[in-house]
C-alpha cells in the first residue's frame, strides 16, 4: 500500500491510501513525484482528473439501467472507486474501495 497526496481543484490536498507496489511497477513513477524513503508520494493528475476516469462507466451503467421499458419506482446503484498510480480511478470489485458510492433515482410522480 502506498500513501499519495492528490490536489483538488479548488487547490486542497488530500492524501489517500492507493494499493500500488512501486517495486513491482517501476513505471508508475512516471504518474507521481516520488523519492525513495519518502512514505507519502504525490500525485501528478488533480483527484477530480482521477475520479473523471470512471464516469464513462457509470454514466453508460445508469443509462442502460435507466433504459429498461418497465422502469422500477426506484433505482439503486452502489459501487467502490478506487484509486490507483498507474491508472487514476477505477471501479473496484470486492470490497476493497478508496470510497463507496451508493446513487439512487426514484420514479418521478406525474
Amino acid at each position: 500500500m502506498q500513501l499519495v497526496t492528490y490536489t483538488t481543484s479548488d487547490g486542497e490536498e488530500v492524501t489517500i491510501q492507493v494499493t500500488d507496489d512501486v517495486a513491482a511497477t517501476p513505471d508508475i513513477l512516471t504518474r507521481g513525484a516520488w523519492n525513495p524513503g519518502e512514505t507519502v508520494r504525490r500525485a501528478e493528475d488533480a483527484l477530480e482528473d482521477a475520479l473523471a476516469r470512471v464516469q464513462p462507466a457509470v454514466g453508460s451503467m445508469v443509462r442502460q439501467l435507466r433504459s429498461y421499458p418497465d422502469q422500477p419506482d426506484e433505482l439503486q446503484v452502489e459501487f467502490g472507486i478506487q484509486l490507483s498510480m498507474g491508472v487514476g480511478a477505477f471501479i473496484s470489485a470486492g470490497s476493497a474501495a478508496n470510497f463507496r458510492v451508493m446513487m439512487t433515482w426514484r420514479a418521478r410522480s406525474e
